[in-house]
C-alpha cells in the first residue's frame, strides 16, 4: 500500500515546479511512511511513498524499473495472484514483490495484463512516450486527475493536487449529489475539473499530444445469472473464499483480521483458519458510541475461542471526536458525511500499534444481499400498501414508514433505488439551508442522475436484483470503499477486502436473488455456507453497525461547535438563520434534522479549510 503521484508538464518542467510538486505529495506521506522515491525525466515526475507489505527489502522500493529498462511504475496496492503470474516468465526474479511481477506482466502483455490481476490497485506506468494509468475492478484504491493548460497531475489523494493549484471552483452538480447522499457519486468531485480515474479502466496518455484514451477492461454487466442448486452454490462459494483467503493472507508485515461479531467478519475467520497452521491474530473493538447497547465483544470472542485465535479487544472513546472530525474532513479531500469513518479511523489507529495489514468484511452486504431494504423489495407490494398506513403510527415508526411510503411510491425502480439511499425528503426540503441563488444552482442538476442512467443487465429484472446491482455499482465504490481507504491509510494501515476478490465477486454477482434473500434473512447463501462453522447467535442475530451517535453529538458535545460553524457559514452559499433554526429544533427533539445538519457541518468545515483558494 502506498501513495502515488505523477506530474506531466506540457513543456519541460522547471526545478521550482518539480520541488513544489514534491512538497505537495508530502500531504499523503501517511500512505507510505517507509520510503519516498522519485523518478524524473524532461516533462514527467513520478513519486512513490511506500508502505512496505510484500518484500520489505529496499530492492522493492519504487518507482520501480523493469528488467529491460523500458518501463517504470509508481504503483499502489496488491496483486494477490502475483505468485501464480510468475509462471509466465522463465527468468530469475530480482525481488519477491508483487510490484516486479505487475510491471513485467504489463511490459509483456500491455494493458491487457490488467485483466489477469486479482487484487486492489491503482497504478502509473511510464513506457516510452505513453503514460498508463489503471485502477482495480471495483475502485478499491483511489486515483485522482486534474488538467490545466500547463500540466496534468495524478495522485492517490486529491489534497496533493489542490495544493498545486492557485485556485479552484466549486462543482454544484457534484455538491447537489452530496446534499442528498452524503458523498458524491461517479467520477466527479466537488471541485470542477478534479475527477477520479474510473474503476476497471486503463488510460493511455500520449506525452506528445496529451490525448487520453480510456479502455474499460471489466464490466459487471457482462456477468450472466446462473441457475444453481443450493448445495452446489455452497460448495463453490467455499472454494472461492478459501482461495481468496489463501491469497490475501500473504504478507511480510504483521497482519490481523477485524472480527466484529457479525456474519461477514466471522466468515473471514472461518476461511482464513483453513489456510494457516498458525493461530490467526483477530481484533475486536467496542465503541462508547454504542450508547448502552449490548456489546459485540461477546459474540466476537465466541468465534475467536472456537478458532483459537490470538484475540485482542480494543475499546475506544469519542472524547476527542472534534479533533478527529476536523482531521477526517481534510483527509477525505471533498465533503464526505459517512460518520462511521470516525470509529473506523480510531480502530485503524489502534491496530497500527502492531499491525500493518487488516482484513475486513466490506462487500459482503452488497454481494450477498445483506441490507434490510432487499427484504422489503422482495415483498414490494405488501410494503407499498402497508407503508401508506403511517398516519396511524407515532414517533420514529411513523417517520420511518412515511419515508418508506415516499420511496416505494416513486415511478421507476431507478428512482426507488435513489430515494432509498438518501434520508432527505422533499417534504423536509434540504435546500432550505441554502440561499435562493445557491438553491437555483443546485436544483439545475438532477441528484438522481447516476441512478437513472444505470444500465441493468438483461437478466436483472426484479427490484431486488436491481437494488443489489446498483449498490454494488455505486454505493460500494463511491461510499464504503472510499471510507475504508481514506480512514485506514491515514493511520498507515492497509485494509484488504476478501469478499471483493475477483473470483468471489464474479461468483456472487452471478447468483440469483433467491439465493441471497430467503426465509426472512439476507445473505442466505453465505449463512448456509457458514452453518455449523459459526455460532447461530452470530449467523442469525440482528445486523449491527457502527451506529455513530452524531445526532446526539449535535445536541450535546458538538452543539456549540456546530452553532459557531453555522453562524459563520459562507453567506453566498448558506441561509445561516435557517441552519441555526434547524439546529435548535433538532436540539429540542421536536424533529430529527441530524443527517442534514451533519452534512452541512462537514461541508462548512471543508469550505473553511479551502477558503483561500476555493471560488464559490
Amino acid at each position: 500500500m502506498c501513495g502515488i503521484a505523477a506530474l506531466v508538464a506540457k513543456t519541460e518542467l522547471t526545478e521550482q515546479e518539480i520541488n513544489t510538486f514534491l512538497d505537495a505529495t508530502q500531504l499523503m506521506k501517511h500512505r507510505g511512511p517507509d520510503h519516498t522515491g522519485v523518478f524524473r525525466q524532461r516533462n514527467v515526475v513520478l513519486v512513490h511513498h511506500r508502505l512496505s507489505i510484500i518484500d520489505l527489502d529496499p530492492r522493492s522500493n519504487q518507482p520501480f524499473v523493469s528488467r529491460s529498462g523500458k518501463s517504470i511504475c509508481s504503483y499502489n496496492g496488491e496483486v494477490y495472484n502475483y505468485q501464480d503470474l510468475r509462471a509466465d516468465f522463465p527468468f530469475e526474479w530480482r525481488t519477491s514483490s508483487d510490484t516486479e511481477v505487475m510491471l513485467e506482466s504489463f511490459e509483456r502483455f500491455g494493458p491487457e495484463a490488467v485483466r489477469r490481476w486479482n487484487g486492489i490497485f491503482a497504478g502509473i506506468v511510464l513506457q516510452g512516450n505513453d503514460l498508463f494509468l489503471f485502477r482495480d475492478r471495483f475502485g478499491i484504491k483511489p486515483l485522482y486527475r486534474f488538467e490545466t493548460d500547463r500540466f496534468i497531475v495524478f495522485a492517490s489523494e486529491a489534497k496533493c493536487i489542490l495544493k498545486l493549484l492557485p485556485e479552484f471552483r466549486l462543482n454544484y452538480r457534484a455538491l447537489n449529489k452530496y446534499l442528498w447522499f452524503g458523498n458524491t457519486t461517479g467520477c466527479e468531485t466537488c471541485i470542477e475539473g478534479l475527477t477520479k480515474v474510473a474503476p476497471a479502466s486503463v488510460n493511455r496518455l500520449n506525452l506528445t499530444s496529451f490525448q487520453n484514451e480510456e479502455t474499460i477492461y471489466w464490466q459487471s454487466e457482462a456477468i450472466v445469472k446462473r441457475k444453481m442448486r443450493e448445495a452446489d452454490a455452497i460448495e463453490e462459494l467455499r472454494f472461492h473464499m478459501t482461495n481468496a483467503l489463501k491469497r490475501q493472507l500473504v504478507s511480510d508485515a504483521p497482519l490481523g483480521l477485524l472480527l466484529s461479531g457479525g456474519v461477514d467478519s466471522s466468515g473471514l475467520v472461518v476461511f482464513a483458519a483453513q489456510n494457516t497452521s498458525r493461530p490467526l491474530d483477530t481484533i475486536s473493538v467496542e465503541y462508547d458510541q454504542r450508547m448502552g447497547r449490548e456489546s459485540e465483544l461477546r459474540l466476537a470472542a465466541r468465534v475467536a475461542r472456537r478458532y483459537r485465535t490470538n484475540h485482542r479487544e480494543i475499546r475506544v472513546t469519542s472524547h476527542d471526536v472534534l479533533e478527529i472530525f476536523r482531521n477526517l474532513v481534510f483527509q477525505y479531500d471533498e465533503p464526505f458525511a459517512d460518520s462511521a469513518n470516525i470509529p473506523l479511523f480510531q480502530l485503524a489507529q489502534a491496530c497500527s500499534v502492531d499491525k500493518r495489514v487488516v482484513l475486513q468484511g466490506d462487500g459482503g452486504d452488497e454481494l450477498f444481499g445483506g441490507y434490510d431494504r432487499y427484504k422489503i423489495a422482495k415483498h414490494f407490494l405488501f410494503w407499498k400498501w402497508a407503508s401508506k398506513c403511517y398516519p396511524m403510527l407515532r414517533g420514529r415508526n411513523r417517520e420511518r414508514m412515511k419515508r418508506l411510503s415516499n420511496i416505494l411510491s416513486q415511478s421507476t425502480n431507478q428512482k426507488i433505488i435513489a430515494n432509498y439511499l438518501t434520508v432527505e425528503t422533499p417534504q423536509k426540503d434540504p435546500y432550505s439551508v441554502f440561499s435562493p441563488e445557491t438553491t437555483a444552482r443546485l436544483t439545475a442538476f438532477d441528484w438522481q442522475a447516476d441512478y437513472k442512467s444505470i444500465e441493468f443487465p438483461p437478466d436483472c429484472k426484479s427490484l431486488v436484483d436491481q437494488l443489489v446491482y446498483s449498490d454494488f455499482k455505486i454505493l460500494l465504490t463511491d461510499r464504503y470503499l472510499e471510507k475504508v481507504d481514506k480512514a485506514t491509510m491515514l493511520a498507515s494501515v492497509e485494509s484488504r477486502v476478501p469478499y471483493l476478490d475477483n473470483d468471489v465477486a464474479e461468483f456472487a454477482l452471478s447468483l440469483p436473488s433467491s439465493l441471497k434473500i430467503r426465509s426472512g434473512h439476507g445473505k442466505y447463501l453465505l449463512r448456509r455456507t457458514l452453518d455449523g462453522f459459526v455460532p447461530n447467535e452470530v449467523l442469525y442475530g440482528p445486523k449491527r453497525g457502527f451506529e455513530v451517535p452524531y445526532r446526539e453529538w449535535l445536541r450535546t458535545d458538538l452543539f456549540e461547535f456546530a452553532r459557531t460553524s453555522f453562524e459563520s457559514a459562507p453567506q453566498p452559499l448558506f441561509n445561516r438563520s435557517r441552519l441555526i433554526e434547524l439546529l435548535e429544533i433538532h436540539r429540542s427533539c421536536q424533529s430529527d434534522y441530524g443527517d442534514l445538519l451533519w452534512k452541512c457541518l462537514v461541508l462548512i468545515e471543508w469550505l473553511s479549510i479551502h477558503k483561500s483558494k476555493l471560488v464559490i
